[in-house]
């Protein structure tokens, strides 16, 4: 059984220890977080929230954490366990990648594709979240079609870490390419990556345009970039524009 797959996405770099109560809130989303439904878009599966696994993915001064499940966040005692792990392990200055799944195919709900993934290029870690599908895609070669979007776009960008514009290029280089393989198919390329230290985030959405958000803000000590407005950080949030790239330097 097929469905469209969407998720519920946060990025922190922050020079304090890791944002529990962010994080905990974030959580609350694999119930509460909206569906296409919600924004008057055909949803076929009727299930609500983000049910279909969590990862958390962290880069600090000193460690780097990386945790997944295929279980729904808020009843899985490891999410608790992983944000309590994380705070002992990755020090600040830190940069912070965490993802509640909304599997397009029951037979993806499993911990190998689980979000983040997670690749090195030429010794720098990244770290790579999407929310969006290619239709009818499925398993390929064993992997998800997150998996050949984020080849695709290490593929483009090469070994260095490039500057904003460059990076821009390269990631539009690969779309062109995936939409030319898969001509009308991609819902959304919304995503959040982890490129060494600093946190890239970019708003491209598709189909279902308002379901596809991304908003930023910050406090003293952090910023933030989340699918939804998060309780827990009451300022002022922007939302991303379709098409924009963001980047949080570390």
């Amino acid at each position: 059984t097929s469905w469209t797959d969407m998720c519920r996405m946060l990025g922190v770099v922050s020079r304090k220890p890791a944002p529990v109560d962010t994080l905990m809130a974030f959580r609350q989303l694999a119930d509460t977080g909206r569906n296409y439904r919600d924004f008057g878009c055909p949803q076929p599966n009727p299930k609500s929230g983000h049910p279909d696994g969590w990862g958390i993915a962290c880069l600090g001064a000193e460690g780097e954490f990386y945790a997944r499940s295929a279980a729904k966040a808020t009843v899985d005692p490891k999410y608790e366990e992983a944000v309590k792990r994380l705070v002992r392990v990755c020090s600040p200055p830190l940069s912070l990648l965490v993802h509640l799944r909304y599997a397009s195919k029951r037979d993806t709900i499993q911990e190998q594709y689980a979000h983040p993934f997670r690749r090195e290029v030429d010794g720098r870690v990244t770290f790579f979240a999407h929310n969006g599908e290619i239709e009818g895609f499925g398993l390929q070669d064993g992997k998800i079609d997150t998996q050949l979007i984020y080849d695709r776009f290490l593929d483009s960008l090469g070994t260095e870490a490039r500057p904003l514009p460059e990076f821009k290029q390269a990631v539009a280089k690969a779309k062109a390419a995936i939409d030319a393989e898969f001509p009308r198919k991609v819902e959304s390329y919304t995503f959040l990556m982890l490129d060494g230290g600093r946190l890239i985030a970019h708003r491209d959405a598709r189909t279902c345009v308002p379901y596809y958000t991304l908003h930023e803000t910050s406090t003293e000590d952090m910023r933030v970039v989340c699918s939804e407005v998060l309780p827990t950080l009451p300022g002022r949030w922007r939302m991303l524009r379709n098409g924009e790239f963001f980047e949080v330097p570390g």
